[in-house]
């Protein structure tokens, strides 16, 4: 690893002394292909930052220190990434600039694109921000919290620059209503900019040969199943044919139907490679079921399953190669349905999680539950990728590790569930449970972005197109959902 020193802006390490951090970066980086380069302000404690530093087992990481950068990106930014536990290593693409770690090869790809940027600021959370859905790995250390902001000037541009244009729009808007001001000025400037692309190979940096540890991959895995029984037989029958067998499955079935009894006769009269545990219960929910399966799991790790999805005999093999190569502790696979093609070519850090298409190790399952609250509706698998997170771990995407979802038409969980709010003359919107979801996992300023673009949104489906009427109708609407939301909570605690 490579340490390149600067202050107030400007490197001081021997050889690249009195250059801009940016340039000296660049400079570093091609007389240094091979390396990680740290770069921090001078007087940093790096052993503290360095202690914590998850095993770079690849060159497709890009670390630094704790900062928010700018909550107004709250307004625009829809997803896991802005509201940070600021006390573990949590995965997001913001960046501070006391202390960053990356690899000499990605910031040589960046030359083209990002090389002209002058403030240290912006050229970290740029590249933090376009290199993510590449595939690259950045995380933030809970080391020094710092609070760097871009100014209006910076925020219009760095969002003209990484988010579709309407998205300028909308955060004018967000200033306008919920803050009373009007950044013209900035808003004006941001349309001489245009949008900002890295032209890289980041599979090449995935790619990084390292040497494989020895270790055992002992699974269990669990499948709620409600009215499928055909559907489960071909799940277990390819489970049966894997390379790698599980050691337990444990099957959850669900019949609201007090006088229903089981259909899974096949458990017990044909020969399976593993243990099953069956249990058969009258009340019904992904969330509950999910969460009595895994805590009679055992093994180490836990695969999350649906009832109808088909896998390939090496299935299990390919996860445990995965795992040995990078060290990950929860993958979600590829889940399509027949006729859907893959856009992704590399792993990636997730923004959701697929409750019944990834495996996760018993370290992280011990810390996190689906949250009852959200039973029967929505939006409980992108939660438990949030707790998650909030853990201290991470959720990979992996696309060359597939499975095929038939998305069966009968049984499952497609039953309507009735919601006390039906009986409202003024329904809740959004739906309560998205509601709950959004208040607990996102920022303030999340939430009032995401209020503003529903109400744009949405204002072409209602009957009402008065717009002041309509503007009275959300508002009501709105107020129900956050009324429900409140109540979903408090029902779950009991």
């Amino acid at each position: 690893m490579i340490t390149l020193v600067y202050h107030n802006g400007i490197a001081i390490t021997e050889h690249y002394s009195g250059l801009p951090i940016v340039k000296a970066i660049y400079k570093c980086a091609q007389e240094h292909p091979d390396d990680y380069l740290l770069i921090y302000e001078k007087d940093t404690d790096i052993e503290s930052f360095q202690a914590q530093l998850p095993e770079l087992n690849h060159r497709a990481y890009f670390i630094s220190n704790y900062n928010s950068v700018s909550e107004d990106l709250g307004y625009v930014e829809d997803g896991p990434f802005i509201k940070i536990n600021k006390n573990v290593i949590y995965p997001t693409w913001l960046k501070s600039t006391a202390i960053v770690c990356i690899h000499s090869q990605l910031v040589i790809m960046t030359e083209d694109s990002h090389s002209s940027e002058s403030n240290y600021l912006y050229w970290v959370n740029s590249i933090g921000k376009t290199s993510l859905s590449l595939g690259v790995l950045n995380y933030q250390i809970p080391f020094i919290e710092e609070n760097q902001c871009f100014n209006d000037k910076q925020l219009y541009k760095f969002v003209r620059q990484h988010y579709k244009t309407r998205w300028l729009f909308i955060l004018l808007l967000c200033h306008l209503w919920y803050e009373k001001r009007f950044p013209l000025l900035a808003f004006m400037n941001s349309f001489f900019h245009s949008a900002i692309f890295i032209k890289a190979n980041v599979s090449s940096l995935q790619n990084h040969e390292i040497e494989k540890i020895n270790d055992d991959f002992i699974y269990d895995v669990v499948i709620p199943t409600m009215g499928r029984s055909s559907y489960l037989k071909d799940v277990l029958i390819d489970l049966n044919n894997q390379t790698m067998l599980p050691n337990t499955v444990i099957i959850i079935e669900q019949n609201a139907d007090s006088l229903a009894t089981s259909e899974l006769d096949f458990i017990q009269n044909e020969q399976w490679n593993f243990n099953i545990q069956h249990e058969f219960t009258h009340i019904t929910g992904a969330c509950r079921a999910r969460n009595r399966a895994i805590s009679l799991s055992k093994s180490k790790w836990i695969l999350l399953f649906d009832d109808d999805v088909r896998v390939g005999e090496g299935f299990s093999n390919q996860i445990f190669e995965f795992i040995l190569h990078t060290r990950v502790k929860c993958l979600t696979v590829s889940c399509l349905q027949k006729g859907e093609k893959e856009k992704n070519h590399t792993f990636l850090q997730w923004p959701a999680f697929g409750s019944g298409c990834s495996i996760v190790h018993r370290e992280v399952i011990e810390k996190c539950k689906f949250d009852m609250a959200l039973e029967h509706g929505y939006g409980e698998d992108v939660d438990y990728g949030m707790q998650i997170r909030n853990a201290g771990y991470d959720v990979i995407y992996v696309p060359h590790i597939n499975m095929l979802h038939l998305k069966a038409p009968v049984g499952g969980f497609r039953k309507p569930h009735f919601f006390p709010w039906q009986e409202d003359a003024i329904q809740p919107k959004p739906s309560p449970q998205i509601m709950y979801h959004r208040k607990k996992n996102y920022t303030a300023k999340q939430l009032l972005g995401y209020k503003l673009t529903l109400f744009i949104k949405f204002y072409k489906d209602y009957s009402i197109k008065n717009p002041l009427s309509y503007y009275k109708y959300f508002k009501k609407a709105w107020s129900k959902s956050m009324y429900w939301s409140q109540k979903l909570a408090k029902d779950a605690e009991v």
